[in-house]
């Protein structure tokens, strides 16, 4: 199957739009994205913990690892293709090369690092993939102080209790 142009950016723009009110409620209900301290992603277990001010443990989330985005170079890498990561977590987010055979589009298959426009087409991409994997969001971890980010879809979430 394969999407013509006109379907594949209105793919994105729903995508995208069903991505923004994701976001918008995982703010609203567990202030991920702002008002937390600092996080850890524990790639053994696959979660991502969010601590307080006080590094009092509030939200821990399952992950799936999208991909890796490099501002520097405006560059994608997918998660499954990324020798650096676990292979559980490899595999895990292997679902997304679906998106190749949903859409028509190769870029979903390449196992290289591959150059995109900016910042936004990496949202449009993790957008795609955050619903193929019928993830509650997204979180964009930062891992550098130059604007390269991993980006995980939230797949779980277990506030403190």
């Amino acid at each position: 199957m394969s999407m013509t142009d006109d379907e594949f950016y209105a793919f994105i723009d729903a995508s995208f739009a069903e991505l923004e009110q994701k976001q918008a409620m995982l703010s609203a209900s567990y202030s991920l994205g702002s008002g937390l301290g600092r996080w850890w992603f524990d790639q053994a277990n696959g979660k991502l913990q969010f601590f307080d001010a006080a590094d009092q443990l509030e939200v821990e989330v399952e992950v799936i690892e999208i991909g890796s985005y490099s501002a520097k170079n405006n560059t994608w890498k997918w998660a499954w293709s990324n020798a650096a990561g676990l292979p559980a977590l490899r595999e895990r987010s292997a679902k997304i090369k679906e998106l190749a055979t949903l859409t028509g589009n190769a870029l979903f298959d390449f196992d290289y690092v591959f150059e995109i426009g900016d910042e936004a087409m990496a949202w449009e991409l993790t957008a795609m993939a955050v619903h193929l994997l019928g993830a509650l969001g997204c979180y964009k971890a930062a891992t550098t102080n130059n604007g390269d980010a991993t980006f995980l879809a939230i797949m779980a979430l277990k506030p403190r209790s």
